[in-house]
């Protein structure tokens, strides 16, 4: 029981280089759409921590079942004072 609570539940923390994404600056905002690469995996539990001047974004993936389906996410985001943003730990926007 414990072992499909983390699997379909829980999941674990997804890297960087299973996602693909695309950002899209508009002044002082990031417009920011990420997919699992995997057809199989649902997006859950989604983190927004802004460390200093740097954005770290972060989320769980779990098989897609009738609790998470979406393997999407989209979001904006005050770039404001930031230098850096990261999803599942890769940089994927620079402000210089």
């Amino acid at each position: 029981m414990c072992f499909l609570l983390n699997l379909f539940v829980i999941g674990e923390t997804i890297a960087g280089n299973q996602l693909t994404y695309s950002v899209t600056q508009n002044s002082t905002t990031l417009e920011l759409q990420v997919s699992a690469t995997d057809s199989a995996v649902a997006l859950r539990g989604w983190k927004i921590e802004q460390e200093e001047n740097k954005v770290l974004i972060s989320a769980k993936k779990v098989p897609v079942s009738f609790l998470f389906s979406s393997g999407q996410y989209q979001t904006s985001i005050d770039i404001d004072g930031i230098e850096n943003v990261y999803l599942g730990g890769q940089m994927i926007w620079s402000s210089k």
